[in-house]
């Protein structure tokens, strides 16, 4: 009875559950950050890196890594989906999302302030505008089918036409994100680099 009415939630509550958990992560990831230790090998890295892109280093990255540092999580909620395990591993997995990107932005804060807040919008701008939002919807869609898929559920999984149909605008943010990615954001980063991160 307990699957059943668990495996019948509606879209709103499986959106509020993997909101939570990317949440909690994201608050795990800024205070792992914030109360870290101090690295000074990790600080010159970073100041090196971002001299390095200010100064027109040619650190755009290939399309093929940029379609794979795109794709990767939504693809990973997506496998999920098709086993029972993803009940548990699509939030997980959310947990995780959130987690990674709020310690890389918080230690781009914590190391150099005000500058490092606007390097973290030019680094991962195009990641929370276009692609966390492409992940929610593909983490909702698969977590339904994991909850489906459960012993006892009250409801069958979703035909694959209607999940391709539901999913198609994913795959449009996804190019539009690769091409941002691709030509705007290394323009933007070093720009940022080169105003506020060059002394």
């Amino acid at each position: 009875k307990q699957i059943g009415s668990v495996s019948s939630w509606d879209g709103l509550t499986r959106l509020a559950v993997l909101a939570v958990c990317f949440a909690v992560g994201a608050l795990g990831g800024f205070l792992f950050s914030a109360l870290g230790v101090e690295s000074p090998e990790l600080t010159d890295y970073l100041r090196q890196y971002f001299q390095s892109a200010g100064q027109g280093g040619g650190l755009e990255p290939s399309l093929g890594a940029t379609i794979w540092d795109l794709i990767r999580w939504p693809l990973a909620a997506f496998l999920l989906g098709l086993a029972p395990i993803g009940a548990a591993g699509v939030p997980l997995l959310m947990g995780g999302r959130g987690f990674l990107l709020a310690f890389a932005a918080t230690t781009f804060a914590r190391l150099f302030h005000l500058p490092g807040v606007a390097a973290a919008l030019a680094a991962f701008g195009v990641t929370v505008l276009l692609a966390v939002p492409v992940l929610f919807v593909v983490a909702e869609d698969a977590f339904r089918q994991s909850l489906s898929r459960l012993p006892g559920a009250a409801s069958p999984p979703v035909h694959w036409s209607d999940r391709a149909r539901a999913l198609a605008p994913c795959a449009g943010l996804l190019v539009l994100a690769v091409a941002l990615q691709q030509t705007v954001m290394p323009a933007l980063f070093s720009a940022v680099c080169a105003r506020l991160l060059i002394s």
